[in-house]
């Protein structure tokens, strides 16, 4: 079985003009992220449309919906056609721990895995006056050619086991110009980081519930009963009406 096949429901592709530019993690049906970076160097060619590879071979239209510099991270919808088929991509997300072992891979084969160890779980990736963005840095086992062609590539927790589900901390995003960090540091963005920083992007906290056995924050389930009483909520701010993968997201967010 090879190494890349755990990773398969979750990690993505992203072209333009038939070029890979780089990877990304698939949050929903509908939403996944990468890095912004790799999108282009202004507004306009950030925003331009690309081509998204899931992992069953599909090649679907990807449209990217926001992007915020300052986190290195940017949401994209993908776009499929009327009637398809979406499932759900399978995939638990949770905070790192200090020390634990991570590895992140690359859609292609050839070009290998990155592995190492949880530096610090909570650290300013970059920030202004106003705002900072938290990350988890890594530290990078080994060398390797050119770790920047693994730029939105999932960081998992330890090493892929095809009997366990995947558990996804993040993605790795650039390297900040200002950082004095080692050479062998690598930054992963966090969802959480990315729920709180992109307004098009919601979610609706499940009942307070422990999950048994589990420390993550985040699990994405169908839930088709919570699906319908989330069209219902006239809670939901009146700007959310357009989006109707709204209401396909539940993220369970267990006791602390």
């Amino acid at each position: 079985m090879s190494h890349h096949e755990p990773h398969q429901k979750h990690l993505i592709q992203v072209f333009r003009n038939n070029d890979h530019i780089g990877s990304g993690v698939r949050l929903t049906r509908y939403f996944a992220l990468t890095a912004a970076h790799c999108l282009g160097d202004d507004r306009e060619n950030r925003m331009r449309p690309v081509l998204l590879r899931l992992p069953d071979g599909r090649h679907l239209d990807g449209e990217v919906q926001q992007f915020d510099l300052l986190a290195d991270m940017a949401l994209l919808k993908i776009v499929f056609q009327k009637g398809e088929r979406v499932p759900l991509p399978g995939i638990h997300f949770d905070v790192a721990r200090e020390g634990e072992s991570w590895t992140a891979v690359h859609p292609r084969p050839d070009d290998g895995m990155l592995r190492g160890t949880v530096s610090d779980v909570s650290v300013i990736y970059q920030s202004t006056g106003e705002q900072a963005v938290n990350c988890h840095r890594l530290r990078h086992d080994g060398a390797h050619d050119d770790v920047r062609k693994f730029a939105g590539s999932p960081v998992g927790r330890g090493e892929p086991d095809p009997d366990r589900p995947s558990v996804v901390l993040g993605l790795l995003v650039a390297r900040p110009a200002t950082t004095d960090a080692p050479q062998d540091t690598l930054f992963a963005g966090t969802i959480d980081e990315a729920v709180r920083r992109f307004d098009t992007f919601k979610f609706r906290p499940a009942p307070q519930q422990a999950l048994s056995g589990s420390e993550r924050i985040y699990e994405v389930r169908q839930d088709h009963e919570a699906e319908a009483l989330a069209r219902k909520d006239r809670t939901v701010p009146a700007g959310l009406a357009a989006v109707t993968s709204y209401v396909n997201l539940r993220w369970h967010r267990p006791r602390p």
